[in-house]
């Protein structure tokens, strides 16, 4: 896409946040895609930010096998260290519990029962050398997280508010600290 095809469809908000819907084949679908950048002179998306689009838009079918092994990941995760709830009966564990009251027995349950929400791009990110866009997505475990797209690779996945600079130190910060926190 090009930027003046973005522009023409986006609407700013008094907050400088823009939104676009924009057919993404991956997700066979319209998603919206917010923009967080500074109104100087006037609303735009940076060149990185374009690129970010373009590169969301190029994520091969394949990409949507990472997603599903990710957000069965999250699941895992959440339903081990989190309680929603379900008690295990004496011959199972929480995590079992748990998958078994969401209904989420692997990676195709996990994606069919979340939700992609929209797609951020933060012109803050223009200063970090990859080019980095989050997919939100609300997850089967009811938890909103951020897919994180570097240079068009799917590198991690991470909770709302995660702090992308991170990334360009260790693309796979957010795993590693999952995997600390339930050893």
């Amino acid at each position: 896409m090009t930027k003046n095809e973005i522009l023409n469809k986006t609407t700013w908000d008094d907050y400088e946040i823009g939104t676009c819907f924009i057919y993404v084949p991956l997700f066979e679908k319209e998603i919206p895609f917010v923009f967080f950048q500074n109104h100087e002179p006037t609303p735009s998306i940076t060149d990185k930010m374009l690129a970010c689009v373009n590169d969301i838009l190029e994520l091969e079918k394949s990409a949507i096998e990472t997603i599903k092994e990710m957000l069965w990941e999250e699941c895992i995760f959440s339903f081990t260290i989190g309680d929603y709830g379900y008690e295990p009966n004496d011959d199972e564990t929480h995590l079992e519990a748990h998958l078994k009251g969401f209904k989420i027995s692997n990676k195709d349950d996990a994606y069919a029962k979340s939700v992609v929400k929209e797609i951020q791009i933060d012109e803050k990110n223009d200063e970090l050398s990859g080019r980095y866009a989050e997919i939100k997505i609300n997850s089967a475990s009811d938890n909103l997280i951020a897919i994180i797209v570097k240079n068009g690779k799917l590198i991690d996945f991470d909770y709302d508010g995660t702090y992308l600079p991170s990334f360009e130190i260790d693309e796979q910060c957010a795993k590693k600290n999952r995997e600390e926190t339930i050893k």
